[in-house]
Order: structure tokens, then sequence, then C-alpha cells
């Protein structure tokens, strides 16, 4: 794996010639219940790309650690970019970056709440060729598998957000930021149980229209973070990262 940061300019020139990936990691800095640090999304976004920067020699770019965060507003310690701004930096960005002839961009979010603007930049890139030769990809671990997959785990009848899916990878990353005798279970009223894709696109459904997770929970978690374990985030991991490195492969050949 190389590190984009800790490369001179001659150096990243030379790696580009045979190296045709480069993953940028893109994180949030938002609430995560009182268990969780508010950089849950980007310390996870930043291993997920690390793992699969090393399986397929890919160059790992600088961390971006804020995203689009509106609906954890007005909890504490959320810092959020508007739609606008996050879509103008990775425009930004990707353009630099094919300047440097990068071959392909894999946008890498450990924050699922901002799929969609990550989507919309990446595909105006691509279809008006903005980046010339440069292809970007927007490849999410939280969209690479199946809830159904990811129910052969989690115990949880909710899977949303700061819940036993997140605690567990956190437990497996950084324990010691993680404060289990303060994880919670919430289940709101207006969220369908039951871990299957149909229940999980009206969760989504309801949490990006007329209610958000800053302002219409009483902890800030969606799901049963109660339930998380090391053990659970080691398989978790393993899923997320096979399935996110099978997609970059699919995507860049």
């Amino acid at each position: 794996m190389n590190v984009w940061a800790e490369m001179s300019s001659p150096e990243i020139e030379q790696t580009l010639k045979k190296t045709k990936v480069a993953i940028l990691p893109i994180g949030s800095t938002e609430q995560h219940g009182p268990h969780l640090p508010t950089g849950t999304d980007h310390i996870l976004g930043l291993e997920f790309a690390r793992r699969v920067a090393e399986k397929i020699d890919a160059i790992l770019l600088p961390l971006i650690p804020f995203g689009f965060s509106e609906d954890h507003m007005p909890r504490p310690g959320t810092v959020t970019l508007s739609a606008d701004t996050l879509r103008k930096v990775i425009w930004d960005v990707a353009k630099s970056l094919s300047i440097s002839k990068v071959k392909h961009i894999v946008l890498m979010s450990g924050h699922a709440g901002h799929i969609y603007q990550l989507a919309d930049v990446c595909f105006e890139l691509n279809v008006t060729k903005a980046l010339g030769d440069t292809v970007i990809h927007n490849i999410s671990p939280y969209t690479s598998v199946s809830i159904e997959m990811l129910a052969e785990i989690l115990e949880e009848e909710v899977f949303l957000h700061a819940e036993e899916l997140e605690t567990s990878l956190m437990l497996l990353v950084r324990e010691d930021i993680v404060d289990m005798t303060k994880a919670v279970k919430e289940y709101p009223s207006y969220i369908p149980r039951g871990l299957n894709t149909l229940n999980f696109l009206e969760a989504l459904r309801v949490v990006l229209t007329d209610r958000f997770l800053g302002r219409d929970t009483e902890t800030g978690v969606v799901g049963d973070a109660t339930l998380a374990t090391r053990e659970k985030g080691e398989k978790l991991m393993t899923m997320l990262v096979d399935a996110v490195t099978a997609a970059v492969e699919n995507a860049v050949r």
C-alpha cells in the first residue's frame, strides 16, 4: 500500500504509472450517541480504506473528516458541511487528482448519510467528462453488502445509527474510546423493525425526509448498541472489506 501524504511528488508520479487506483476516505464528525466518539465515521472510513488499499495495492489518499451531517444537528459535537460544499470539495479534489493522472478515484465513505450526495457528484463528473480520462467511483461499505447479509451477524431489530454494527466495529478498531457502560438501545416508533432491505429503505426514506437523528431521537442512537461485541466487529469488518474490495476490483478492471 502507498500513502499519498507520505510520498514525494516524483514518487507519486512514478507510482501512478503502475498503480491505477487512489482511494479517498471520507467520514463525518457527528454525534454517535452517549457511548461512541463523534469521529466514529471517519475513524471507520479510514480503516475501511486502508484495508482495501492494502488488498489491491492502491494509493491511500488523506482522509476528509467532515461530511454532510445536517440531520444530526443540533446535538453537540456535530460539524457539518452543506451538501453543496461537500460536492464542491469532492469536485476540486477529483480535478486535482486527474491532473496528477490518477486513473480511478474511489470515494470510500464511512458515513452513510451523504452517499446520495457523493453519488450525484460522481455521476456529474463522469457524464460530463470533467476529469478527462479519469473515472471516479462511489463505493461504500454500507452499500456493498445487503441488509440480509448483515443480519447473519447482527441481532438488533433495527440497523441505522450508532448501534450494534457501528459499535462492534469501533470495539474492534478503537475500543479505548468506546464506553459500553453508556451504550443504549433505542427503537423509534417511526422506524420499521426487522433487518431486511425493504425495512432499511423505508427507514432511510423516513430519516431523509421528515424525521432527523439529531432532533427526533432521545439518545441519537437508532438500534441496539448494547448487543455489540468485538467478535462481531471482526466478522463485520471482514465481510465489509471483502465486499468493498470485490466492488472496487470490478469497477476498475
